[in-house]
């Protein structure tokens, strides 16, 4: 048996016996239920780094609504809760949900003949949002889950933009970059103004995002002092001039020696923005089986940032043959990996809106819609799906009998990496980009945000 297990039902055992001397007393965390701060008596626990709250504020709380039945032979609490049959068992880490068994990290106890349940559990199995405010020590439930769809801007002609504002909740524009001196400028020439307006009408929040790749000219900004101040200067002055709500770090390529300079870059320019300005960063899909050093602290990330857009996709982009962008199978144990190191209320799970069409020599050039609108009425092309990674591919031959293969998205495979936000309670969703040309994506989030 694992340590932790052995620890947290040393716990649970101490606490049925009714033993006070743990550090309980004075450690007890605020709960903060769609917006209000709720009084719990007896006040919740924190247990092995999880809030446990008492069965009584189940039945009580307006949000639970909650009937309670107990067990006493099979040491078990039942709960009929917002349409949710919920089966505990004292000092068992699995529980039942409408017949389904669900695991989870701290049993509940009995402490001072009251038995404790895990909240974060119960919340997110009940269809609540959870997250946590270490600064107020509050546990913050949202039955009103709204995922979040932080969508990536980079110039583009025709009205896609205009067409799709009701679906954005955020908008990160691509229209910075730096150098390894860390000098701020517009990377190409835009509306800026005009956009901006536009988007900020909806109500959409907007977001200042600079780019970055390259390992020496990134371990050049980030080993300099003066250079990484010179940055943050600049970012808080185009910040201030034009409004926006945060800032959108995209540093790739990075040397996994900076790994450290990097976290500390985040670290000073997240204090810099302060709490009314967010700050969002975009790391590398990771999985925890690879075995190349990443240059991301995923865990230390997900402490200082308010969101982090993982980027997952390009899984076959660097392989030695063509294969799926984003194959769900992987989606779906970076989503278990990044959950393990940050609050899953701060991850947007990255989505792509183009494909690769893989050449010859596996040579590879990116796919938007007018790109395959080109190649289908030039050439014959057959449509597969592969079903194991959930991806559509297609195939044709060009004028010179050259094989074409090319991966990409439709609204199948998209709508299978939305259930993995919504259904494992992400902060949402991110893609690349607005101006693809494809709409798949966009009749996913109609469909779903309109229910």
């Amino acid at each position: 048996m694992r340590l932790r297990h052995i620890l947290i039902l040393l716990v649970a055992l101490l606490l049925t016996l009714g033993f006070a001397s743990i550090g309980l007393a004075g450690n007890e965390p605020g709960i903060r239920i769609n917006g209000i701060l709720r009084q719990v008596e007896p006040p919740p626990q924190i247990v092995a780094g999880r809030t446990m709250v008492p069965i009584r504020f189940v039945i009580e709380d307006e949000a639970f609504k909650g009937q309670v039945y107990w067990d006493g032979n099979l040491r078990k609490v039942a709960m009929d809760c917002r349409g949710q049959y919920i089966e505990f068992f004292i000092g068992d880490n699995k529980a039942r949900v409408d017949g389904q068994v669900k695991y989870f990290d701290t049993p509940p106890y009995i402490y001072q003949d009251r038995t404790y349940i895990p909240l974060r559990f119960l919340a997110e199995n009940l269809g609540a949002s959870v997250g946590w405010k270490a600064q107020e020590r509050e546990v913050i439930i949202d039955f009103n889950y709204q995922p979040e769809v932080f969508a990536y801007y980079y110039y583009t002609r025709g009205t896609e933009l205009q067409d799709n504002l009701h679906l954005f909740t955020d908008i990160a524009f691509r229209w910075f970059a730096t150098n390894a001196k860390g000098e701020l400028f517009y990377e190409y020439q835009d509306d800026y103004d005009k956009i901006l307006q536009t988007v900020r009408k909806q109500g959409i929040r907007t977001h200042a995002s600079v780019v970055l790749m390259g390992k020496e000219p990134l371990h050049q900004l980030l080993s300099n002092q003066k250079s990484r101040k010179l940055l943050i200067g600049n970012l808080l002055d185009e910040v201030k001039k034009n409004g926006y709500d945060g800032v959108n770090i995209d540093f790739e390529l990075m040397g996994y020696q900076d790994a450290n300079r990097f976290t500390s870059f985040l670290r000073d320019l997240k204090t810099a923005l302060g709490p009314d300005k967010t700050l969002s960063v975009a790391v590398f899909a990771r999985t925890g089986k690879e075995t190349w050093p990443t240059p991301y602290q995923y865990k230390e990330i997900g402490q200082i940032a308010d969101r982090v857009v993982v980027m997952t996709y390009d899984y076959s982009y660097t392989t030695s043959k063509p294969g799926p962008v984003a194959p769900l199978w992987w989606v779906r144990e970076v989503k278990d990996y990044m959950v393990k190191n940050m609050p899953r209320e701060k991850i947007l799970l990255g989505i792509p809106t183009y494909g690769y069409n893989w050449s010859p020599g596996n040579k590879t050039l990116t796919v938007t819609a007018a790109k395959l609108a080109e190649i289908e009425n030039r050439y014959t092309v057959q449509k597969f799906f592969d079903t194991a990674s959930m991806s559509p591919y297609y195939i044709y031959y060009d004028e010179n009998g050259d094989r074409h293969e090319i991966w990409l998205e439709n609204e199948q495979s998209l709508n299978e990496k939305w259930k993995v936000a919504v259904e494992n309670r992400l902060g949402g969703i991110s893609f690349w980009r607005i101006g693809n040309g494809f709409n798949d994506l966009y009749r996913v989030l109609d469909k779903n945000l309109n229910k």
